[in-house]
């Protein structure tokens, strides 16, 4: 097993590195393409010493000059882990950051100076977190990042000439709003980002940024994959693997299993978000955990919303029950 802090080849001219980071997952992979006009980046890892640490180690292990050898640097989607060291990375290389041209926006938005973390306090509150638990998360989640200056648009569907790899990019949704994979069809490689993961399930969540019915759009993109020619899957997190569609289903089933345990939940009477979550998502968990496991559970609570399965009441806090004991709902609507 490739360890943490290490480089390995996983296919001719890729190469995956896995950074640490500050967070129970424990690790972000990365990918160093070599072709064409100098390397390519996917993904940068967490904003601290760590990463840089690793990223210097993993280039020269691979006799890269990351003054001179780089090329570009694709950011696949705005969380921390994967755009946190990108502007010490730009810094050093002088390589172009690109990212899908709404990621730009939406990681100044949730990142930039002036952001502020009150707007996600008022979220997490008005969802059933008590207030001093919010406060502590928000102070925890929404410190800001220091992003690049110069980030430059990527577009759905547009190809890459990386020398001997030409991937198409592919949106995929729900993860993140605006997160982007990479395809090359003529050998088969799906640079996966966060989208499909081998030994966890990628978070869903509606988080006050996120846009509407991300659950939605999730499964929709998962289901568009099943007939995707791709028989090496590079993820962002976990073990490289091969069946992208036996593992799709299986993400999809469990969605469908989620859907079934918060509708139980919510048959039991009505119940604020947080209040699900806990049921939902049962242990000792860490406060940044019980953050994903709310935005996780408004993702299916929404869907179900969706489904006809539960109604939304608004208040303070926000409240949702199980449609067939909500007396206000009036039948076939």
């Amino acid at each position: 097993m490739q360890p943490i802090g290490k480089i390995a080849r996983v296919a001719e001219d890729i190469y995956q590195l896995k950074l640490p980071v500050p967070l129970p997952l424990r690790f972000v992979s990365v990918y160093l393409i070599s072709g064409g006009e100098g390397w390519t980046l996917v993904d940068t890892g967490y904003d601290y010493p760590p990463t840089y640490e690793v990223w210097k180690s993993g280039a020269s292990a691979l006799g890269i000059d990351l003054e001179n050898d780089v090329a570009r640097i694709l950011v696949t989607h705005f969380h921390p882990d994967h755009i946190g060291g990108s502007r010490w990375l730009q810094e050093r290389t002088g390589a172009p950051v690109y990212l899908l041209e709404p990621e730009i926006e939406n990681a100044r938005r949730v990142w930039g100076e002036g952001s502020g973390a009150q707007p996600f306090v008022e979220a997490l509150k008005r969802h059933g977190m008590p207030p001093e638990i919010a406060r502590e998360a928000a102070a925890g989640m929404r410190s800001g990042l220091d992003l690049p200056e110069l980030m430059l648009p990527l577009r759905a569907g547009e190809k890459l000439d990386l020398g001997g790899l030409a991937p198409r990019i592919i949106p995929a949704p729900g993860h993140a709003d605006h997160q982007f994979m990479l395809h090359d069809e003529a050998r088969g490689i799906l640079f996966a980002a966060d989208q499909v993961l081998l030994e966890i399930t990628p978070n869903i969540g509606l988080w006050p940024e996120s846009e509407s019915r991300p659950l939605a759009r999730y499964l929709e993109s998962l289901n568009s994959l099943r007939g995707l020619d791709a028989d090496l899957v590079l993820p962002g997190h976990g073990p490289v693997f091969h069946d992208l569609a036996g593992r799709a289903a299986e993400i999809s089933r469990h969605h469908d299993e989620r859907l079934g345990e918060m509708q139980a939940v919510l048959d039991n009477g009505a119940k604020a978000p947080y209040a699900v979550s806990q049921m939902a998502f049962r242990g000792t968990l860490t406060l940044f955990q019980r953050c994903f496991a709310l935005a996780e559970t408004l993702a299916h609570l929404d869907h179900l919303e969706l489904q006809g399965r539960a109604v939304r009441r608004a208040g303070e806090p926000v409240t949702y029950q199980s449609r067939q004991l909500d007396v206000h709902a009036q039948p076939g609507l």
